[in-house]
């Protein structure tokens, strides 16, 4: 009988775990769409300095003069990014800025 009772007692007890629902993770889908909506806001000044660097590009003295404020501008992001793909993005405009620099020497 008290086998029969403890057999009863655990299987509730397994049914009510299933039942409960799962904790959220840190890394839920909110979580990770707040993430990237931060790093789109980030990059956004930055990505304005670099197209500024690329656009003047056959002018080399003003494509010059805008390296330093982009390259300033790509620092202060990486410092806020969260994201892989913001990591990589900053990556690329760093490339951007300096394949100008190697055209203006």
């Amino acid at each position: 009988m008290i086998r029969a009772v403890a057999a009863l007692a655990c299987a509730l007890l397994a049914s009510c775990a299933r039942d409960k629902p799962p904790e959220p993770k840190a890394d839920d889908i909110g979580a990770q769409t707040a993430r990237i909506a931060n790093d789109t806001h980030v990059l956004r000044d930055a990505q304005e300095s670099v197209n500024a660097v690329v656009r003047n590009a056959p002018d080399c003295e003003v494509a010059k003069a805008s390296m330093e404020e982009a390259n300033r501008k790509i620092e202060e992001a990486a410092g806020k990014v969260q994201t892989s793909t913001g990591r990589t993005t900053l990556d690329a405009m760093r490339q951007q800025v300096r394949h100008v620099a190697e055209l203006c020497p």
